[in-house]
């Protein structure tokens, strides 16, 4: 029971790791820095805040491709 719950452990703690390496990646590791620092309450918020932004990015560079085609 106790190596089942190590696993999960180590398993939930290398999802966490890369998902902060995934976040900064996405909007660079300064800005990823600014937000951590203003993010002392809710830590786990980051990635999320994180891969919010990279989905607006993408939707906004969908819409102007789609734009570009039209004119």
């Amino acid at each position: 029971m106790l190596k089942l719950i190590d696993r999960i452990n180590y398993h939930g703690f290398m999802f966490v790791g890369t998902t902060y390496v995934a976040a900064g990646s996405l909007i660079g590791f300064e800005a990823l820095a600014v937000l951590l620092g203003y993010a002392t309450i809710w830590p786990v918020g980051v990635p999320l805040i994180a891969v919010g932004i990279g989905l607006y990015a993408l939707i906004r560079r969908k819409r102007q491709d789609d734009q570009d085609h039209v004119q």
